[in-house]
């Protein structure tokens, strides 16, 4: 080929066959027709570019380990004229996707989100939502286990509800703990074997409040367990969650006294009351079942337990569980023994004493 002659661009082996004949005629008029370009590379192009290529890719790899934009080296290497055009897309493509490893890297070393705070029990299995009324005698009561972070504030969760919204205190998260508020009525203790079924509290209209409230909270659908606790009862709830756990996915509800021996069925006495979500489901299914008892002259325990019988769910016993000094059986066990709840402690000072005695521990009493 004439030293004088211009080539033409060798973009043109990587176009189509009609656009190389056309650079072939553009050429042709600058070149004599006897040395028309020919229509591949000449071989020391082709060397060329072969051996910018091989440059490019150690350059990517030498500036990833560098941490250096591949740009910056590419253009070391690159040649004039149309090679340098051809490295210019391969250098521009390099560094977009250098760039998007960097933003990959960047997002992959980005610091984790917080985790959402929770409560101290709350990944304890099997899980009980646990619940108290509390009226203004069990105030100082209450208080007390929720600053220690005892009794029913020892559940995966927990609520309190009382005829008026009361701050109790801050969560293990600093958020205020507040009694859910509901009119709940004011009742009488009955007379047993004259007006009522009980010489305690005929408090059925309380309770089947409470129970809509529950109920409408969804809170007793997030836990295996609901457990209803007197204030005045020194509970346990890492040793109740032992004797349920064979109990998750079915349908019971616990019986805690016995008035002689030989009774397998027991009774419900309502220092503790234990639901599983099953049997919640079976009461919220067949609300009218319960409610349309002849509950008048009951107390909420009993009604409790002919609800639960009339829906057919069956019972568990707790005999030796539950130390009630009201059981005929039973009762005032000494707060040595591992007992899952022992009643009555109406004194913030008496409780704390009894709990331990209980757990052998040495606690501020508050």
């Amino acid at each position: 080929q004439d030293a004088h002659c211009r080539p033409a661009s060798p973009a043109a082996a990587m176009v189509p066959r009609t656009e190389e004949h056309a650079l072939q005629m553009e050429s042709d008029e600058e070149c004599p027709s006897s040395q028309a370009r020919p229509t591949a590379y000449p071989w020391r192009r082709v060397s060329l570019v072969l051996a910018a290529s091989v440059a490019v890719v150690g350059t990517v790899a030498f500036a990833q380990r560098l941490a250096v934009p591949p740009a910056r080296l590419v253009g070391s290497f690159s040649r004039h004229g149309a090679e340098e055009n051809a490295m210019s897309l391969v250098a521009e493509q390099i560094t977009i996707e250098h760039e998007k490893r960097q933003a990959k890297g960047k997002t992959a070393s980005a610091a984790p989100t917080t985790p959402a705070c929770k409560h101290g029990h709350a990944d304890d299995t099997p899980s009980l939502f646990c619940w108290a009324v509390m009226y203004d005698s069990d105030v100082a009561l209450i208080t007390s286990q929720f600053t220690g972070r005892a009794g029913i504030f020892a559940c995966n969760d927990y609520a309190v509800i009382a005829k008026e919204e009361k701050l109790i205190g801050k969560d293990d998260c600093g958020n205020d703990f507040k009694s859910w508020q509901e009119n709940l009525p004011t009742v009488e203790k009955g007379i047993y074997g004259v007006n009522a079924m009980t010489s305690s509290w005929l408090n059925v209209p309380v309770f089947i409040l409470c129970w809509d409230r529950l109920l409408s909270s969804g809170k007793v659908w997030e836990s295996d367990f609901t457990v209803k606790v007197d204030p005045d009862a020194v509970f346990f709830p890492d040793r109740l969650g032992a004797v349920l756990a064979q109990h998750v996915g079915s349908p019971i509800f616990t019986t805690n006294c016995r008035f002689w021996g030989g009774d397998q069925v027991g009774k419900l006495f309502g220092a503790i009351e234990v639901l599983s979500k099953n049997a919640i489901g079976a009461y919220k299914g067949n609300e009218d079942t319960c409610k349309n008892l002849p509950w008048q002259g009951w107390g909420e325990d009993y009604w409790m337990q002919h609800c639960m019988d009339a829906l057919g769910i069956p019972a568990v016993g707790m005999f030796d569980e539950v130390s009630d000094g009201t059981c005929p059986l039973g009762g005032y066990a000494p707060c040595s023994q591992n007992k899952v709840v022992i009643h009555p402690k109406k004194d913030a000072g008496e409780w704390w004493e009894c709990w331990k005695q209980s757990t052998n521990e040495l606690v501020a009493k508050t």
